[in-house]
């Protein structure tokens, strides 16, 4: 199985840019064409968070728009630029179903998707509290040994660079720590928010930060509140269990305008 990670839309409502610059909307239209166009074809997109800017309905919208064209089903967990509500609304079963959040599970060949919310709305950093927690452990424990892919916006460790350090996971984390450990199932954790490629460990086992299939923000690993976009492609990582573990790489994707 071929999966696709895109992370950190952004998308705006129109005529609207990021930072005053950048097209979001733009991009994530010429990032469908490039998903659209890749040969082989992926099995499955995984979207972990910031699919909207403002996290309104048009914004959901499009997005929905754009992948339900793809023809290749899709999964989302919402990031801090999210709202739960009307993402629910848009994206329907490819969304969590929970009451209080938007954690997902969903069972396939040879693999299990684990998806994580931890959305605080209106906030940055992230969160996740007994209810999601709780849920994740009734949903580890029903599972039948397959591998299981753990999907979450934000990194669960610290990742050095202090602006998103100071809007990082900031609850729940040792919970989630020692819920995890020691578990054999665990593939690994897929995360976004940082617009950046990262690679770490969690609980023992292996976390990959996708880069932004939108815009990248410069690696700054000294300046608090440092968000200074810079001119790198959009990118999406790719992921495959080679053997039983899960292989992963990058590949860049053309931006709106080249």
């Amino acid at each position: 199985m071929l999966i696709a990670q895109l992370t950190d839309f952004h998308v705006t409502v129109p005529g609207a840019r990021v930072g005053g610059s950048v097209d979001t909307r733009a991009n994530f239209d010429a990032l469908v064409a490039y998903v659209g166009a890749m040969r082989p074809r992926p099995d499955l997109l995984l979207v972990s968070g910031d699919l909207a800017e403002a996290g309104v309905e048009a914004e959901y919208a499009h997005v929905r728009a754009g992948l339900d064209n793809l023809g290749i089903p899709y999964l989302a967990v919402p990031g801090n630029h999210d709202m739960r509500a009307p993402m629910r609304a848009a994206l329907g079963p490819r969304t969590g179903s929970e009451a209080g959040h938007l954690g997902l599970a969903a069972d396939l060949p040879g693999l299990r998707v684990v998806g994580l919310d931890t959305l605080v709305e209106g906030a940055g950093h992230g969160a996740i509290g007994d209810a999601q927690l709780g849920w994740l452990q009734d949903i580890l424990g029903a599972g039948d040994g397959r591998p299981v892919l753990l999907v979450l916006h934000h990194p669960p460790f610290v990742t050095g660079i202090p602006a998103f350090d100071a809007i990082g996971l900031r609850e729940g984390r040792s919970a989630l720590e020692a819920l995890l450990r020691g578990r054999s199932d665990i593939a690994g954790l897929l995360c976004g928010h940082v617009h950046r490629a990262l690679v770490g460990t969690f609980a023992g086992h292996r976390v990959f930060v996708a880069p932004s299939a939108s815009h990248q923000f410069a690696l700054d690993l000294e300046t608090p509140g440092s968000f200074r976009v810079v001119r790198e492609p959009p990118q999406i990582a790719l992921h495959r269990l080679v053997d039983g573990r899960l292989v992963s790489c990058l590949v860049p994707a053309a931006a709106a305008g080249g």
